[in-house]
């Protein structure tokens, strides 16, 4: 089987290709990651929860020890 990529999603970030044989190939910067829809759909999961919750803490106020909130 001959192996052929298309692109089907690109940003200034990353590109995602899509292999023939139904893997995707996800490059961020210099490095290539192959792996399986099931994969990705695993690590989209995971990073938008990621995201999620580096937001929320930082929205949520700082405190001290003593219940003091900190300047932002």
């Amino acid at each position: 089987m001959e192996h052929r990529t298309r692109t089907v999603a690109q940003n200034e970030q990353c590109t995602v290709q899509q292999c023939t044989c139904g893997m995707l190939h996800v490059s961020v910067g210099s490095v290539t990651v192959r792996m399986r829809p099931a994969a990705a759909a695993g690590l989209r999961d995971a990073m938008a929860a990621a995201l999620q919750k580096i937001e929320a803490d930082e929205r949520a106020p700082r405190v001290t020890a003593r219940g003091e909130e900190l300047p932002s």
